[in-house]
């Protein structure tokens, strides 16, 4: 490409060493040199057709993993804060408005987002969710099995069932477990839709949920349910289904159902406290399902909190009523006109104020009940004053106030008083005795008593008729110091020289609850690995000293 080349340098060689240095400065400022040292430049700098390829294809994929991440995150970011994700269309909703946000400050995920395949549509959008769905699941087992520092991860299970928008029966299934640092922990790990809810399928619904987390059933130690007989059968239910399968998972009610179900068969025992408390739902039907009555019915002085009366709004009720009854349309009026009737006798005012003492008590049980730090123990110790507060409550004095402050609100909103309403006794019957001696106050509350008797029967039953005692005998080897051999030889995980342990340390530290112990036990936890830190810490000073 030179004119003048020198053939030394290109074709046949040098070979003049003695003076290699002045032709090497010679040639090095010739024409030839400089040109081919900028050919050899450009050479590198310029790449060919497949590297050039190669570098587009390269910053197309960082592009597109920019903008799939954005496209995670904005996701990842509504389902945490538990808001929707998609409108009426595939255009709308939270989840395109928010792509459209981040996109005013990054040009990169503008130009992906009106591409033909932006990778957002419903189906993916749903991958993705599902995806890290089942990342938490898989973490929380990686938690679970890593629960126990003897390899022997014990855990039980909730389950209970309900039926979503369409119908369809679903069950809600919770592990509970133990973490490394004591705390007791409950986790929800999915729905899980049933075309049978016998106890069988349920039993093989659990087997199958188990094996897919990889929990094993052989540390199955606790199983919680409704009190329903699908559930809690002696013998074809699910609870007996699984204890077929593993003994040692020992049954309890769900504490949060017992309450519930408590209430449901204590009420019905006295007909006029179950009466006023049906007229009582009615009311809160009829208040959400017509909104002219709540606009009318909602007062500024409706809310006061000071008075806890249960029966301060007792007047504006009546007076929403009675002009829904009036003004209102055909079926409202007559509802409203039903419930206004009955709420001016002085039968519901009466069963309204019984009542109060009595649903406050076994709601503040079903609160204690609901906590998720619940043990056996605290159960059992609410369920004794609980059962306590309802035997106070059984007195004639108790009973004497409330119908008291009943006839005080009779006088006070103008209501007929309370009669008998006596029945003429057919003569065949009618022994001459006269009539009966019985008040107003003796026949209700005789009603009254049946209700909290009821309560207690029923709570005793729920809690007996379970394993609950078995488990309250494990919580007294450390409560009171008692060693149970029968129990240390049934569960695998408690060794021989638990003896032993539990001797020292109830001698030890003495505390009222497991939870206290739980506290013990962590506190001293600490304390031990700060030991074992400074040990390590002037073991190694100790070291580099030497």
């Amino acid at each position: 490409m030179a004119k003048c080349k020198e053939d030394t340098f290109v074709k046949v060689g040098f070979k003049n060493w003695k003076k290699a240095v002045e032709k090497f400065q010679n040639h090095e400022r010739s024409y030839a040199h400089k040109l081919s040292v900028a050919s050899l430049i450009a050479w590198n700098k310029s790449d060919g057709v497949d590297v050039q390829l190669n570098k587009q294809m390269r910053a197309d994929q960082v592009l597109a993993q920019k903008a799939l991440l954005k496209i995670l995150t904005s996701l990842w970011y509504l389902a945490q804060q538990r808001l929707a994700i998609r409108g009426k269309d595939a255009t709308g909703g939270n989840f395109r408005a928010l792509l459209n946000l981040r996109a005013e400050d990054d040009d990169n995920l503008k130009s992906w987002l009106k591409q033909k395949i932006s990778h957002t549509s419903p189906e993916q959008q749903n991958e993705m969710l599902q995806l890290m769905s089942h990342k938490v699941l898989r973490e929380l087992c990686t938690e679970i099995n890593k629960s126990s520092a003897t390899n022997k991860s014990t855990f039980g299970i909730i389950i209970d069932g309900t039926q979503d928008c369409t119908g369809q029966e679903q069950e809600a299934i919770c592990i509970r477990y133990v973490d490394v640092n004591l705390n007791v922990r409950e986790e929800f790990i999915g729905l899980y839709r049933m075309s049978s809810t016998t106890g069988l399928s349920l039993c093989k619904m659990l087997k199958d949920v188990l094996i897919r987390f990889q929990l094993p059933i052989e540390n199955l130690r606790a199983q919680t349910y409704d009190g329903a007989s699908n559930m809690s059968g002696i013998y074809h239910s699910c609870q007996a289904e699984i204890k077929k399968v593993q003994p040692l998972a020992s049954y309890t009610h769900c504490g949060a159902h017992v309450s519930h179900l408590v209430v449901s068969k204590a009420v019905p025992s006295s007909p006029f406290i179950r009466d006023a408390l049906d007229c009582l739902q009615e009311l809160g039907k009829l208040y959400k399902g017509s909104g002219r009555f709540k606009n009318l019915y909602l007062h500024p002085d409706n809310d006061d909190d000071d008075n806890v009366d249960g029966c301060h709004n007792y007047e504006d009720v009546i007076k929403a009523l009675r002009t829904a009854s009036s003004e209102f349309g055909t079926n409202v009026a007559s509802r409203a006109t039903g419930l206004l009737k009955f709420l001016k006798s002085a039968k519901c005012i009466l069963g309204l104020v019984a009542a109060l003492p009595i649903i406050k008590c076994l709601e503040n049980f079903n609160k204690a009940l609901q906590g998720n730090t619940i043990n056996i123990s605290g159960m059992l110790e609410a369920a004794e004053r609980v059962k306590n507060e309802l035997q106070r409550l059984r007195s004639e004095e108790t009973f004497r106030e409330v119908f008291k402050d009943t006839e005080e609100k009779i006088e006070k909103w103008k209501l007929d008083p309370l009669v008998i309403r006596k029945h003429r006794i057919p003569s065949r019957y009618d022994t001459g005795g006269g009539e009966s001696d019985l008040s107003i106050e003796g026949l209700y509350r005789s009603e009254y008593y049946k209700v909290l008797d009821s309560a207690s029967v029923n709570m005793i039953n729920y809690f007996t008729s379970t394993d609950i005692e078995e488990q309250q005998r494990l919580a007294s080897m450390l409560l009171e110091g008692e060693y149970h051999q029968d129990l240390v030889n049934k569960y695998p995980e408690l060794s021989d020289s638990l003896r032993l342990n539990i001797s020292f340390f109830y001698s030890q530290y003495q505390a009222s609850s497991v939870e206290e112990y739980r506290t013990i036990n962590t506190r001293l936890s600490c304390q031990l690995c700060r030991s074992r830190a400074i040990f390590q810490y002037s073991s190694a000073y100790e070291d580099m000293a030497s």
